[in-house]
């Protein structure tokens, strides 16, 4: 596809008349059936040009990408009963997404958080005179609807990041939890990706067009061009949702590592202080009426006829799962009858033991424990491969806006920097997916290679010596990196510097930059034979004789096998 073809579909604004239409069906709480919407199913015509898509509006986007069965009121618990609702809004989203794109679909204005955006006064707070998210009136105008307003995740959330945080928390500490966040963590994702692939494409074709516009000139002409193109090359990104959500202006001081503590939340007492739960009785599970299971669906037990005023229940208000007391005819509530109290039986055990009798008291079993207990083994320590596939979308998204705008993030450097700190003390099975390239690869390779060399520059020995090079090459990495081992005798921190190497080696490898050589060969076997010395002197002081050597020898060379 040429740089200048545009991937979407050409579209065009709901009617006004449908526009309204919508909106007095979500006001009025009509939504509880499948709602109407515009049909935006691509079908596949080569004897006429495709007709024009139609784009959602962003008040009516707002409230349909919520994660199901999260605000606690009843209306959502009335759609979430009657099953399929959450299941079409996102695919909705998704369709409006990929056939006409998100800056067509203004999912930027549909998805901006606005929980600091005023003050209980009312008036705006401070940082945010500047944001012209809603610069146009009719997106500012929202739904008269509580899913839209007080209990919308736009409001209620701090920013996005307090939602990503909270998000990967339940993906260790509420496994049910994290099956509703994921799937909406999974389409931000989406979206954030291909919004920010849209406006690099958009810039690079203004930048062609200046290019070509004035192709000679005098130098000064040309440097001008130039410095007009990066300028406008710019603001195009500084427009995108996730430069957005970056320089939020609510974010304060530390915003940067509060970020970086977001990707990496593990439900730990500290992660899950600082980024609670979004919604207000959000881990209590729904209760149905009946025993019901949450997802199932009811058939409507009274037929709906509007002519003879028969509404069925649309208009009733009432709780379902609220009142424990049950309201009689005669208006006196009817207690429930107690059950009798049956004895226990005494499980004291007596033991007889020649002329002394023990007894032993009955063994309590210890209270259900009330504390954030993560998952204890292996990736799940961080949600598992989902999760951490997550992380790692997110951590690319970052390094792509590091890279565009240091400015107004931060440099690629000091980015990479922030990415050691959070991966390096991970658990080894956590280390080795997000750094080999054959576990996770949503890293780009020109990123993946560079935190990898951040990784060895932070665990290597401090006798290895530096290069002068900025990039890595074969000749960097046999004389800087693979005759070392690591700073500390811990088996870990051997353990995942051989990992790091071995992922350099597999991504120069992918991109035909590594020639098998001797000397290649002479500097994997020096590393090997040097972090196994150096775990042996941690190990010989456990163990003793010389098997700990050879097993450590064998076992590293095994992982380097298939280099040969």
């Amino acid at each position: 596809m040429d740089i200048d073809e545009d991937a979407y579909r050409c579209h065009k604004p709901l009617p006004y008349e449908l526009v309204q239409h919508i909106g007095i069906f979500f006001e009025e709480k009509l939504c509880q059936r499948p709602s109407p919407r515009p049909s935006l199913r691509h079908r596949n015509n080569n004897h006429r040009p495709p007709n024009p898509r139609i784009r959602p509006s962003p008040a009516t986007s707002r409230p349909l990408r919520h994660p199901p069965s999260t605000p606690r009121n009843h209306y959502a618990r009335q759609v979430t009963r009657r099953g399929g609702s959450p299941a079409a809004a996102l695919r909705l989203l998704r369709l409006a997404n990929n056939l006409v794109g998100p800056l067509n679909s203004r999912l930027s204005v549909a998805f901006s958080f606005t929980h600091f955006q005023s003050s209980r006064q009312g008036r705006r707070r401070r940082g945010a005179a500047e944001d012209d998210t809603f610069a146009d009136p009719e997106d500012a105008k929202q739904l008269n609807l509580e899913l839209a307003q007080s209990a919308a995740l736009w409001s209620r959330a701090e920013d996005f990041w307090h939602v990503v945080g909270w998000a990967f928390n339940c993906s260790v500490l509420h496994r049910e939890r994290w099956d509703r966040w994921r799937v909406w963590l999974e389409f931000m994702c989406e979206v954030l990706e291909d919004d920010w692939r849209e406006r690099m494409r958009l810039a690079e074709v203004a930048a062609l067009q200046n290019n070509n516009d004035a192709p000679n000139g005098t130098a000064k002409r040309r440097l001008r061009n130039r410095t007009d193109n990066q300028d406008q090359h710019t603001a195009v990104l500084r427009d995108s949702l996730i430069c957005r959500y970056i320089t939020d202006p609510s974010a304060g001081f530390g915003r940067n590592r509060r970020i970086l503590r977001a990707v990496f939340a593990d439900g730990s007492s500290s992660a899950v202080n600082e980024f609670r739960q979004v919604f207000h009785n959000e881990l209590r599970p729904l209760r149905n009426k009946g025993g019901d299971q949450p997802g199932n669906i009811k058939k409507r037990e009274v037929e709906v006829n509007v002519d003879q005023g028969v509404y069925g229940d649309y208009l009733t208000e009432k709780d379902d799962d609220d009142d424990d007391l049950s309201t009689t005819e005669k208006g006196t509530p009817s207690r429930k009858t107690k059950r009798p109290r049956r004895a226990t039986r005494s499980t004291t055990t007596t033991t007889t033991t020649g002329d002394t009798t023990i007894e032993t008291p009955p063994q309590q079993s210890p209270p259900p424990s009330t504390t954030n207990t993560p998952l204890t083994n292996d990736a799940s320590l961080l949600g598992g491969l989902t999760s951490l596939s997550l992380r790692q979308r997110l951590l690319e998204l970052l390094t792509q806006v590091s890279q565009k705008l240091p400015r107004d993030f931060l440099p690629l450097e000091d980015l990479y920097h922030l990415f050691v700190e959070n991966i390096r003390h991970q658990p080894l099975p956590i280390y080795q997916a997000l750094v080999s390239p054959s576990t996770l690869s949503y890293l780009s390779p020109a990123a993946h290679t560079t935190l990898c060399e951040f990784l060895l520059y932070r665990l290597r020995e401090s006798a290895a010596p530096d290069s002068n090079e900025d990039y890595l090459n074969q000749t960097k990495l046999e004389y800087c990196f693979l005759p070392f081992a690591a700073s500390t005798a811990a088996v870990a921190d051997n353990a995942k510097m051989s990992i790091a190497l071995e992922a350099l080696v597999m991504l120069l490898a992918q991109s035909d930059l590594l020639t098998v050589t001797d000397g290649f060969r002479s500097a994997v076997e020096c590393g090997i034979e040097a972090r196994a010395e150096k775990v042996q002197t941690e190990g010989a002081q456990a163990t003793t004789g010389g098997g700990g050597r050879g097993r450590g020898r064998a076992g590293l060379r095994r992982m380097w096998s298939g280099l040969g």
